[in-house]
């Protein structure tokens, strides 16, 4: 009987250190945290089946079993306040937490301005040097995009001059303007992430539920499940090495070199839906005072559809954490100069969301905006805006929080319209000094509009009117992307655009955002090793886009083409060693002398042996070029087949004509074309190897074995660096172009 006694003793101990090792709390809880005051926080983690969990904080003993692996606990809070400790005991495991303060918590979202580090604005360092605001507090959410992901933990941090470099500036000048207000703790949970369209913070189901969002996850689903069995992972592979070498370029080398672009798939942070599961459920329901909001940027080529689909995030934001119709505060975007999207929509988008959803407000930052860059330096005016907003509309504070707002249009006889606006605090101005208020339009019934004079003619009320609009019935006020703009109310707040017209949104009825127009192209693939790649110094003649000529893309897409064109090729060197190749100027003489649009495939390797390019070679370059030809086709017809390769083989000539002659024949029955051109070239008058004049000497005769074959001249071209060099120069790389054109037009294009 003892015996038995103590075996179940033992058992018991194993259960409870087995309720032990699966104890964990969520990440979000750490040290320095702040609790949402005057309210019921939820605690919550992970634990054994039916294990029990106690939280205790500030007297309060809160107790939980565990069910399906997770617990939760609700505590009260009182007024603000601390430092506390908060302990949770599962079996024999105990977790403390110290430095714990109450006060508000507030959740900043978005996009790249939103999480546009304090490290970053203008004079960062003299703002940094002052933070030291022991009672702000931030939690970086990490940065997770997919399951497998494996990021490093983070903590709460106290702000400090140590601590401030990475809190998002607009979270932080916000939270300092409330703190100093309040004089209470203030916590930012931070889950911004740059270039995210809102759908990316929402649900499948979500999405699923309208007509108008589902063509956002039919669209990814048809990219995802496009890819062949691991080739997504390969495409993602080599983006990330891309990327990393990208990372290590020169800025000289960053400023004609694009940064890789991401393929859509599973690990994109820009999928719909991804950011919601990863890193929005992270904080989710950590209980909230509200939400700060900085996003639209990747949105503006929808802003039809944002009237529906940001309102429905909001909707689905409180419904996740179950606290009500709480905060939910915004930036309307501010100016900037394109000319492929329309900011302006999305403005008015965001403005009728903070009109039609209860219990939101919204901060005009058009004169915030810096036309030529995305990303303003200059966060403090901003955060200081929200900041006056959440005092004003959530805090009771009696003050001006925002800026003119449209009330009512009326027409006079003098062929004028006078505006009425609210929200003009003591007055409406012209910052800056000028007679009249600049941003007006005017339009009659023909809907054409006219810039107007506006002038102030009460402390409400502005006059508009035009010489070119005799009768004008509406008006636009900023209805652009981008304008300097004058009108404020006294307290220095902007007025917010409007306009009374309801013509038909550009956006109307684009539901993803739309690819580029490209027409039917004439293909080139270009092949070999590294003469082909390109190992001419790319200087100022030869950065810029090459007009009408398009390269295929990693992901199949074509893009504007311009140098390094070897730099999407699936088996390169590094990216660094990419230079000018003869494709710049082939692309250039070609276009120009048939008017043609053209879309080239460069997929070059250098030093590669011919053996490595026949089918069936184990480093399947041919798998690859195949691969890629089939993707640029798509695009248009491919013309022809242009071929730079040799100096890896250039010491037995007599065994390379057999393998070329093989390795065409190949390309061209799996291509569907037997009389496809191909165009080689000779290598060039490489001294040091010796073997270069008979091997030249041997692919002149391509064109007597290989029918539908050219070959073009190497002579008087000059090496990069001396006669022991293989490698061309960019000049001569230019000239060499040249002559494949020639051969290629002759093949492709002359009337024979």
């Amino acid at each position: 009987m003892k015996r038995i006694l103590f075996s179940l003793y033992l058992l018991l101990i194993s259960i409870s250190l087995l309720a032990s090792d699966k104890f964990a709390v969520a990440d979000i809880f750490t040290d320095h945290m702040v609790l949402q005051r005057n309210t019921k926080v939820k605690i919550w983690g992970e634990a054994t089946d039916g294990s029990q969990v106690e939280v205790r904080f500030e007297g309060q003993n809160r107790k939980a079993v565990v069910t399906k692996g997770k617990w939760m606990v609700e505590l009260s809070t009182g007024d603000a306040g601390g430092p506390y400790e908060l302990e949770i005991v599962n079996g024999n495991h105990k977790i403390g937490f110290k430095d714990v303060f109450v006060g508000d918590v507030w959740l900043a979202g978005g996009q790249s301005n939103m999480e546009f580090a304090l490290r970053r604005v203008k004079d960062a360092q003299a703002e940094i040097s002052l933070a030291d605001y022991p009672q702000i507090r931030y939690y970086k959410v990490p940065r997770k995009f997919y399951p497998e992901q494996k990021v490093p933990g983070t903590s709460w941090k106290p702000c400090s001059p140590e601590t401030a470099s990475d809190f998002a500036a607009i979270a932080y000048y916000f939270a300092k303007n409330i703190h100093k207000e309040l004089n209470i703790p203030i916590g930012i949970i931070q889950v911004p992430v740059g270039g995210t369209t809102v759908e990316a913070w929402t649900s499948r189901k979500l999405l699923m539920s309208d007509k108008d969002f589902r063509p956002l996850l039919e669209h990814y689903d048809s990219i995802a499940n496009s890819y062949r069995p691991g080739e997504y992972e390969k495409l993602y592979n080599n983006y990330n090495t891309s990327l990393a070498e990208y990372n290590n370029l020169t800025a000289e080398k960053k400023r004609y070199i694009n940064k890789p672009s991401e393929p859509m798939g599973k690990w994109n942070f820009r999928r719909p839906v991804g950011l919601s599961e990863m890193m929005l459920n992270v904080a989710c329901p950590y209980t909230l005072k509200g939400f700060i909001f900085y996003q639209g940027e990747s949105n503006t080529a929808r802003g039809a559809q944002y009237r529906k689909l940001f309102p429905a995030m909001i909707k689905e934001w409180r419904t996740s954490w179950g606290q009500g119709d709480i905060p939910f505060l915004f930036v309307q975007l501010p100016r900037f100069e394109t000319k492929t999207r329309y900011w302006n929509e999305l403005r008015e988008a965001q403005y009728l969301t903070s009109l039609r959803v209860k219990n939101t407000g919204m901060a005009v930052a058009f004169d915030q905006g810096n036309p030529k860059d995305i990303h303003p330096i200059v966060k403090d005016t901003v955060g200081w805006r929200l900041a006056q907003l959440a005092l004003g509309k959530v805090y009771g504070k009696k003050i001006v929080y925002q800026g003119p707002e449209f009330k009512k249009l009326s027409k006079v006889e003098n062929g004028s319209l006078l505006i009425d606006f609210v929200n003009t605090g003591t007055g409406i101005i012209a910052k800056d000094g000028a007679a009249s208020l600049s941003g007006f339009m005017v339009a009659g019934k023909d809907g054409k509009f006219y810039p107007a004079e506006a002038v102030i003619v009460g402390k409400n009320r502005v006059q508009v009117k035009s010489e070119q609009v005799k009768e004008p019935i509406d008006v636009r006020y900023l209805w652009v992307n981008s304008e300097n703009s004058n009108f404020f109310n006294k307290e220095g707040f902007p007025a917010c655009p409007f306009r009374t017209d309801n013509y038909r949104l550009k956006t109307e009825g684009v539901y993803v955002n739309p690819e580029p127009v490209i027409p039917e192209l004439d293909l080139f693939l270009f092949i070999g090793q590294s003469n082909m790649a390109g190992r001419g110094y790319i200087t100022d003649n030869y950065k810029g886009s090459i007009k009408n000529v398009y390269l295929l893309t990693p992901t199949g897409t074509m893009e504007q083409a311009r140098n390094p064109l070897n730099k999407y090729s699936t088996i390169r060197k590094r990216l660094d060693l990419q230079g000018v190749g003869p494709a710049y100027s082939f692309a250039k003489a070609i276009t120009e002398k048939t008017g043609h649009q053209l879309g080239l495939v460069v997929n070059a390797r250098g030093g590669s042996s011919i053996n490595s390019w026949l089918k069936g070679a184990q480093d399947d370059y041919y798998g690859e070029v195949l691969s890629r030809v089939r993707k640029a086709m798509k695009y248009g017809k491919l013309k022809a087949i242009i071929w730079h390769q040799g100096e890896s083989d250039s010491r037995e000539p007599e065994l390379y004509m057999e393998k070329l002659k093989k390795l065409v024949a190949d390309l061209r029955k799996d291509l569907g074309n037997e009389k496809l051109p191909i165009v080689v070239g000779e290598i060039a008058d490489w001294r040091a190897n010796g073997t270069s004049e008979a091997f030249n000497k041997m692919l002149r005769t391509v064109p007597q074995h290989i029918p539908y074959s050219y070959c073009v001249s190497s002579r008087e071209l000059v090496p990069l660096v001396n006669e022991s060099d293989p490698h061309f120069s960019a000049d001569s790389q230019i000239i060499l172009g040249r002559r494949y054109a020639e051969a290629a037009y002759e093949a492709c294009y002359s009337q024979k």
